[in-house]
């Protein structure tokens, strides 16, 4: 291969502008608001203007220089990438340690026919190289000569891992592709785990709102025109919105989710406004979480993720290997995109013990009734706390009958639940560590908590089962502890 040198399509000044400009935005319409409304002079506002014209021209004037000073260089053995205004920064990567290839179409790409591009090392918790903007031609052309793995091929690698093909496999099995349905999209968005979120975001935004509009005292207002019966419908209004809220997002998210398996990477492409395309190498996913939300359970259904060296530390970005699939279609999916992590259909499913069932339903009960009995010595509203403790009690009760694991020679099957039913599959070769844990209470029962680490990210994830015999732990630890005997 020869020595390729390339940069940016002008356009990426426009967009280094525009986030220069976007994180000001802010920042100039509260001063702006509050002088404004403070001094009615006609010198503040020119003063404030001229700062809001000059920063205009600095963000411009500055994308300008970053695409001017941005070069990259692809030869045989690394990429080179050169940038930076005052300060010269050269990033040298080796082909052979990049791992994946990342493209994003975003709205205002999509109307100049660019793309952006980003590339990740193994290990790295963020891109090691984002092109910002490039023309379709040269982001094709920059990634077929960055294509991860391709420099790796044959240096020493040993041997596959089971269930992963190679390149003298069958042909007709290295490439296969799962769409979701659109009417599973609108399923996952309206079920989505994502409304709490949703919830937290809208009520810190509201929590802005005096800080923004100090003179307007917005829920003074609302709370002057309100009548008191009309508040519970308020609140009503806000639970709503947030729901609104998530479900859009979600829809944005993963329309057109399509993954396909080439050879032993997979390729994951969604998003309705902002196309985006990432690449997943098999070896690089370290355990498979199963995730069924309580509405889910009703109808069968589960989402599929995957935890992975590489990207775990940037929003889950990459985390997704489904979002919605019927439970009867799983098993053939994990072994069509994911066969290393294939569980037999006769693995032996085995309960967590019944005396387990006190370590569930007693704690979280009795420190929410000593919590609401000693809250009702200031206010005798507090008691109300009380009503809560039997749905907490069925709740841990449900958590209880949801727990338990699966083992079979190198694979390792834990079931957990918090609110939603999580499955996670570990191959023994993905294991980091393995702890065991004995609390006061557990100590007097014989049981245990056994937690799970595998790499994902930057610090890794963790998988815990609380409730398991002492013997049952140990044996765990001990199948952990022989794996170099396997």
């Amino acid at each position: 291969m020869k020595t390729s040198e390339g940069r940016l399509h002008p356009f990426a000044a426009v967009l280094v502008s525009l986030q220069i400009v976007k994180g000001l935005i802010v920042p100039l319409i509260v001063i702006f608001l509050s002088k404004h409304s403070r001094y009615g002079s006609g010198a503040s506002l020119y003063f404030q203007v001229g700062w809001s014209l000059v920063a205009l021209v600095g963000s411009i004037v500055w994308g300008f220089l970053s695409w001017r000073r941005f070069r990259y260089e692809v030869s045989e053995e690394q990429l080179k990438v050169t940038q930076g205004v005052f300060v010269q920064k050269k990033t040298f990567i080796p082909l052979e340690r990049i791992q994946s290839v990342d493209v994003t179409e975003g709205v205002l790409h999509r109307l100049f026919g660019l793309v952006r591009v980003e590339v990740q090392t193994a290990g790295g918790q963020k891109p090691e190289a984002v092109f910002s903007a490039l023309a379709r031609g040269d982001a094709a052309r920059l990634r077929s000569m960055l294509e991860p793995g391709k420099a790796s091929h044959g240096q020493g690698q040993g041997q596959p891992e089971p269930g992963v093909l190679s390149a003298g496999s069958d042909p007709s099995k290295l490439r296969l592709t799962y769409k979701l349905p659109v009417g599973s999209l609108f399923v996952a968005a309206l079920t989505t785990g994502g409304f709490g979120v949703s919830v937290s975001l809208l009520a810190a935004a509201m929590g802005k709102l005096d800080e923004l509009f100090p003179d307007f005292q917005v829920y003074r207002y609302l709370w002057n025109a309100l009548d008191a019966a009309m508040i519970p419908l308020f609140a009503l209004g806000i639970v709503l919105l947030a729901w609104m809220i998530s479900a859009i997002a979600s829809i944005l998210k993963f329309a057109n989710f399509t993954i396909t398996r080439k050879e032993n990477k997979l390729l994951l492409t969604r998003g309705l406004l902002e196309r985006r395309q990432v690449t997943v190498p098999l070896r690089r996913i370290q355990a498979i979480r199963i995730v069924e939300e309580p509405l889910w359970q009703l109808f069968g259904y589960s989402a599929l993720y995957a935890e992975t060296v590489g990207y775990g530390a940037q929003k889950g970005e990459n985390a997704h290997l489904f979002p919605l699939l019927r439970n009867r279609e799983i098993g053939e999916f994990v072994r069509q995109m994911t066969p290393q992590f294939e569980v037999p259909a006769s693995l032996k499913h085995h309960a967590l013990p019944r005396r387990a069932l006190w370590c569930y339903a007693l704690p979280a009960p009795l420190v929410l009734a000593l919590a609401a009995l000693a809250a009702g010595l200031i206010t005798p509203w507090a008691y109300a706390g009380l009503l809560l403790c039997p749905l907490v009690m069925v709740w841990q009760w449900w958590r209880y009958r949801s727990a338990g694991w699966s083992r079979e020679g190198r694979m390792l099957v834990l079931r957990f639940r918090r609110l939603a039913k999580t499955t996670a599959v570990i191959p023994l070769s993905r294991v980091q560590s393995v702890s065991v844990e004995i609390g006061p209470l557990q100590r007097r029962l014989g049981l245990s908590t056994l937690q799970i680490a595998v790499a994902s990210g930057g610090r890794g994830a963790f998988f815990r089962l609380a409730g398991l015999s002492e013997q049952e732990a140990r044996e765990l630890a001990r199948w952990y502890m022989d794996r170099n005997k396997r």
